[in-house]
């Protein structure tokens, strides 16, 4: 399948995801399910830093990666989940909002440049990121079923990689990688100033 045509795929999968995702709410039996499932789907989406980071990590991921890009969003997704569980029962992880806005800073720098890493190294970037993020939605849960929760900012944070990658399908346009890159630029900047300004 040409480059094309796989970034379309993707980017329409996306869509569809975000799209399909308060339909998949309504198919948990109860009404605590379905406000834990949406809870959690839309915790991620509640901040900028959550969403520039993940989207970001698509972004990175369809800029410098080509049959394996799917690794890093993926990664991303399921450390979070795990993290989410492990400070849930009690692992302190400490300087979670810096971490996360440092995530936001590297995240876009590393699409800013569209540097070039090792799938295994990329993937512990993004695992270190996702850490904190995962960390944060523990710290801020409020739902009865924690797993439904959990699978709801799950769905969300992969969607939203899934929508970065999406955006890849920038690259076929003659300036669309430098685009993508200018983007990268901005999400670090701002990262900036919410770290030192706001």
């Amino acid at each position: 399948m040409k480059l094309r045509e796989t970034a379309g795929l993707t980017g329409l999968l996306a869509v569809v995801m975000l799209i399909a995702l308060p339909a998949q709410a309504a198919a948990f039996s109860t009404a605590q399910a379905k406000a834990d499932f949406l809870s959690g789907l839309w915790h991620p989406l509640g901040g900028l830093d959550h969403v520039l980071t993940m989207v970001g990590v698509g972004v990175w991921a369809a800029l410098v990666l080509n049959r394996k890009r799917l690794v890093w969003p993926l990664v991303f997704t399921l450390v979070m989940f795990m993290a989410f569980w492990a400070r849930y029962i009690g692992v302190v992880v400490p300087y979670v909002e810096t971490g996360i806005l440092v995530s936001v800073i590297v995240i876009g720098l590393l699409v800013a440049f569209a540097l070039k890493l090792p799938v295994v190294v990329g993937a512990l970037i993004v695992g270190v990121f996702a850490v904190f993020h995962g960390a944060a939605h523990a710290n801020e849960a409020n739902a009865g079923n924690l797993l439904i929760y959990a699978f709801g900012f799950s769905v969300s944070t992969f969607a939203l990689g899934l929508s970065g990658l999406g955006l890849g399908s920038l690259t076929e346009w003659s300036s669309g990688k430098m685009i993508l890159r200018a983007l990268g630029a901005i999400t670090a900047f701002f990262g900036l100033y919410l770290m030192f300004v706001a």
